[in-house]
């Protein structure tokens, strides 16, 4: 749909223009990944962490832009349990001179999850222009066109990735420390979320 998701994959084209020029001058790399079929099970990205494994140690943070258009007041992020990864957002939130909406939520149907289980700190952008009692509003329906989508909040929420992008590649330290696979179960039940998960066929834990 074009909210979801074509406007996580515009923002991603953009910050793709936006952050071209400036490739090599940050402490780390910013890679940019559309991911495919992630309604049909976070496949795409789920194949992308089997096929990357030897890699991942050099993964920093993951941040998901499923979604991600809205206005600058609903703008934040999930943290997924990360806290030392939380305070540096909220460092940069305050240097942005806007508050940021930081939920401590695991978001377990998007392409942030697999990084997760994995130990990474993986955020999920929070933008939504919905109200809340709607639930999904237009999602996941023939009703998602593009004439939901407003282009001052395209813009509006490229500017905020694209800002603490640029923070968050230069910073100087630990994006957050990783999860052992004993943290991340427990963050897990903490949540909630096992249930869920064990229903979904998805608890790897026994």
């Amino acid at each position: 749909g074009a909210r979801d998701d074509g406007t996580g994959t515009v923002v991603v084209l953009e910050l793709a223009r936006m952050l071209a020029p400036l490739r090599g001058r940050f402490r780390r790399t910013i890679r940019l990944i559309a991911f495919d079929a992630e309604e049909l099970g976070v496949l795409g990205s789920g194949e992308y962490v089997k096929a990357h494994l030897n890699e991942l140690g050099n993964v920093s943070l993951m941040l998901n832009l499923d979604g991600a258009a809205g206005p600058v007041e609903s703008h934040g992020f999930t943290t997924e349990g990360f806290k030392d990864t939380e305070a540096i957002l909220r460092t940069y939130s305050k240097d942005f001179g806007y508050p940021l909406v930081l939920r401590d939520r695991v978001q377990t149907a998007s392409d942030n999850f697999p990084f997760f289980m994995q130990g990474i700190p993986a955020l999920m952008m929070l933008a939504r222009t919905e109200n809340p009692a709607l639930g999904r509003g237009f999602g996941h329906t023939a009703a998602d066109t593009l004439d939901k989508v407003a282009e001052v909040d395209l813009k509006a929420s490229t500017m905020t990735v694209a800002r603490m992008l640029v923070r968050l590649a230069d910073h100087n330290g630990s994006l957050g420390a990783r999860k052992n696979r004993d943290e991340i179960r427990q963050i897990l039940v903490d949540q909630d979320l096992e249930r869920p998960l064990r229903a979904q066929d998805k608890w790897p834990f026994g």
